[in-house]
């Protein structure tokens, strides 16, 4: 609540003048990006949303720094615009979430598994302004990702992120892993809980989650798609 009512006045900038950003350290450490960008058996793609053009774009394995993931995490409201070749860069999430374009390529695998741990529908309304603020964050953040797989799963092609004029086109099928069912009955506060206990609850989660759907739909990979059209309607019961 305090992070919010600061930001509502003070811009990041402001109330963090030495830009340190608390997850640069860490995966520094954690990471070794040279050993990521030599990795040529993976592609990866990292989205993030450029602040002055509005556009999006999806940094490769093959040129991945600290910066480009501290971009593609960089909420508005909470750290200063992340400097990437001169430019200002934002979450990803505004304009891919995750990225799908990049995928539909004839070159790349013709499923393709989404893990979605944002959920789309809650039960209750917002009441206070930290929870309308969240909840409207994960509206516009799932806004992309249901229009891209719709898009797919209707047409068979996808805008690409970074070139709106730019049609990527290629029959592929969708899967889905998610435990928003659960996901969604989580307060805001749930996202800042570092409890080791909760930190596990999650992790236990998501294996379960995983486990369901290697059991029940991992059979038809390659032979059709299983995530269901309804579903991005957002016609699941609340």
């Amino acid at each position: 609540m305090l992070l919010q009512m600061a930001s509502a006045t003070l811009a990041p900038s402001v109330l963090n003048p030495l830009n340190i950003h608390p997850l640069s350290a860490l995966l520094s450490t954690l990471v070794d990006f040279e050993r990521v960008r030599g990795c040529e058996e993976l592609q990866l793609f990292i989205s993030a949303t450029n602040v002055r053009t509005g556009k999006g774009r999806n940094f490769r394995r093959e040129e991945l720094h600290v910066e480009h993931v501290l971009a593609s995490a960089c909420l508005p409201q909470m750290f200063a615009p992340v400097q990437v070749d001169g430019e200002a860069w934002w979450d990803g999430s505004f304009v891919g979430n995750p990225p799908l374009a990049p995928l539909v390529d004839p070159d790349l695998a013709r499923d393709i598994l989404l893990i979605q741990n944002n959920p789309v529908a809650r039960q209750d309304l917002p009441f206070s302004m930290a929870d309308v603020h969240n909840r409207a964050n994960e509206i516009a953040f799932n806004i992309s990702m249901m229009r891209e797989v719709s898009a797919i799963q209707n047409l068979a092609a996808v805008l690409d992120e970074e070139d709106s004029e730019r049609v990527r086109a290629l029959p592929v099928r969708m899967h889905l892993i998610s435990a928003t069912d659960v996901l969604r009955d989580l307060s805001i506060s749930s996202k800042f809980n570092l409890d080791w206990t909760f930190i596990q609850r999650l992790y236990d989660l998501g294996q379960g989650a995983a486990g369901h759907w290697l059991d029940t739909q991992y059979q038809h990979v390659g032979v059709r798609s299983t995530l269901d059209p309804a579903y991005i309607h957002a016609s699941e019961s609340v």
